[in-house]
């Protein structure tokens, strides 16, 4: 049978085709280390591998924005170093203003001046910034500082954020990637401890003014319950002053006839006062409100140059001296008319006999401690989430590192089987090019 010159052309070029077209796929996986170049390499690898590819990108970002998490809380931390460290100042300077070898009216005010300072510094780390964003401000604005001081010197301040911790989704959780101003700050506190703002701002006062004062130096109620003025009319009024109280630590006792009096001796020329006073409580029937111990107290100021007031919040019963830079004054449990014994007011509300300014400064430096350990609990919270994270961060990159290798299983090209079939492959190509070529040198002739 003969065989047309034209079909043995074919043939030739046919092979030849197909021999460039993998001489050619075979380079490119030797060039690009990948074989898998285009979907139609290996349809059933390349359904695998983009899988892959989607896994690992997700892991990857994972990754990134725990170390991003955990590069803000850092500087959250170091923000509340500052204000630790800010507080351990103040902490020194009441208790050097608290001695009784400094001056009326001279020292303390210099002093004051430096809590000024200290209270300027407390508002601009509650409004630090980490790139665009508040720190302390929660999940509300980003546009506008969350603290504004009120005052000229500032003696309060607005909040305007949240008290909600802003979240990121981290490796398919919600991680808290920041804390709180009532964290932080002790801001609009649940148990009636005062804000670093206002610890600061009552220090600076106390050091200008040297009011001889005294507050209770604890809450006085139960935890969740709350001593609180018949005009208060949100709240229940608890605790009536002819029955025990719900103390935390000592419960109020009456004396003999049922009565709970004291009396303040607040006599003084430099404060103006004119004597003392006895307060029988017998029929009062709140701390505060109409008729109760505060507007008792208030009612006879004139006489004693002290002034009573009650703090809901912090649940505290204070005495003030009206004039500042006075003299101590003294308050005492005594017996209610036809009493054999006294009550034990002074003892349940906390209440010292001898009221001064370093007894003011003594409670203002318990506050002071209270509010350290309400950061230094922030400050251990936030480490607990930078261990967290660090290790969410290592085991999402170890996860797409071994996605990676199995990836790169998948993808990259064996170099040393590739070379191999890329040298057959070359071979070939040019004995095909070598043999077609000496077919067209034929003529029919050769063939007679």
């Amino acid at each position: 049978m003969r065989i047309a010159t034209s079909t043995i052309y074919s043939d030739q070029t046919q092979s030849i085709d197909g021999l460039s077209a993998q001489y050619q796929s075979l380079g490119q996986d030797l060039s690009t280390g990948k074989s898998l170049n285009v979907p139609s390499d290996d349809p059933s690898q390349v359904s695998q591998d983009l899988t892959l590819t989607t896994t690992i990108a997700q892991e990857n970002g994972d990754a990134s924005n725990a170390s991003a998490a955990s590069n803000e809380l850092t500087f959250t931390d170091s923000t509340l170093s500052s204000l630790t460290s800010l507080l351990q100042t103040a902490r020194s300077l009441a208790v050097e203003g608290a001695t009784d070898i400094i001056p009326n009216g001279t020292q303390r005010p210099l002093i004051g001046k430096q809590v000024a300072g200290l209270l300027n510094q407390a508002l601009a780390l509650a409004n630090q910034q980490y790139g665009n964003t508040y720190v302390f401000a929660g999940t509300g604005s980003s546009t506008t500082p969350p603290i504004s001081p009120q005052g000229s010197p500032p003696t309060s301040v607005v909040f305007t954020g949240n008290n909600q911790a802003r979240t990121e989704l981290i490796n398919g959780q919600q991680v808290q990637v920041g804390t709180t101003m009532q964290a932080a700050f002790n801001q609009g506190s649940t148990n009636g401890t005062p804000s670093v703002f206002t610890l600061l701002a009552t220090l600076r006062d106390t050091m200008d003014n040297e009011p001889a004062s005294i507050q209770s130096q604890q809450p006085i109620n139960v935890a969740n319950q709350t001593i609180t003025g018949a005009a208060d009319a949100t709240q229940t009024t608890l605790g009536q002053i002819a029955a025990p109280l719900p103390m935390t630590t000592v419960p109020l006792k009456a004396d003999s006839t049922g009565g709970y009096s004291i009396e303040i001796d607040g006599t003084s020329p430099a404060n103006g006062a004119q004597g003392s006073a006895v307060f029988n409580f017998t029929n009062a029937t709140t701390v505060d409100g109409a008729g109760g111990v505060v507007a008792q107290i208030n009612l006879q100021t004139a006489t004693t140059g002290v002034t009573a007031s009650w703090n809901v919040a912090s649940q505290r019963l204070q005495l003030t001296s009206v004039a500042n830079g006075s003299p101590p004054f003294l308050v005492s449990d005594v017996a209610s008319p036809g009493a054999t014994n006294t009550s034990n007011f002074l003892e349940a509300f906390q209440i010292p006999n001898q009221v001064s300014v370093t007894s003011n400064l003594s409670t203002q430096i318990g506050d002071i401690d209270s509010v350290i350990n309400q950061v230094l609990s922030a400050r251990a919270q936030i480490g607990q989430q930078i261990q967290n994270l660090a290790g969410t961060t290592a085991q999402v990159q170890a996860l797409a590192n071994d996605n990676t290798n199995t990836q790169s299983g998948i993808q990259d090209t064996n170099i040393a089987q590739a070379t191999s079939q890329f040298t057959l492959v070359q071979t070939a190509l040019q004995a095909a090019y070598a043999t077609t070529t000496r077919l067209e040198g034929k003529t029919l002739i050769d063939y007679l």
